[in-house]
């Protein structure tokens, strides 16, 4: 398996995870989901609404090299609703990136600058490792706060989306 394909499987993975994990948090009241319930972002819908703006955010880093907008501002997004079409969308272009990418561009140093314009230089396939790692940590956070509210998203491990993609199931 080429570095690529290892990247785009776990860009399929990443989006799998987000949709069960969306999927489950759909089950919340509107005071569970916004509630304070001790993870980074406070909320399972704080914690969805940073995982979904860093995505917009990184991928606007690797094809311009600096954000359109300030994570403060691409995180002011709020309902069930609006942050399931933000993760749509972001999924979609992400898979629109993956589909142009190839082994030697993941390869290539990329200079980008931060929310606060400090200019950085890393390996493409660093940083979008960076950015599916950085989900799967939140989402982490953000399950054990389902399950908290007695709404379990189930295992997300990466082998449990492989045993779902080969049986032909989603969610």
């Amino acid at each position: 398996m080429s570095k690529l394909e290892l990247i785009r499987s776990l860009y399929d993975y990443n989006q799998y995870a987000n949709d069960e994990v969306l999927a489950v948090a759909s089950e919340l009241s509107l005071e569970e989901f916004e509630s304070t319930r001790g993870t980074s972002k406070d909320s399972v819908e704080g914690n969805l609404v940073h995982i979904v703006a860093a995505q917009r955010v990184w991928l606007a880093r690797w094809i311009k090299g600096g954000n359109p907008l300030p994570m403060a501002q691409a995180q002011a997004v709020h309902g069930l609703g609006a942050i399931r079409n933000e993760f749509e969308r972001s999924h979609s272009d992400l898979r629109e990136f993956l589909a142009g990418l190839t082994d030697e561009r993941l390869d290539r140093p990329l200079a980008y600058k931060d929310s606060a314009g400090n200019p950085y230089e890393q390996l493409l396939w660093r940083l979008m490792l960076h950015v599916a790692n950085h989900g799967s940590y939140h989402r982490a956070e953000t399950a054990m706060a389902l399950t908290a509210l007695g709404h379990s998203p189930g295992d997300l491990d990466y082998v449990y989306f492989e045993v779902a993609r080969e049986a032909g199931r989603r969610r």
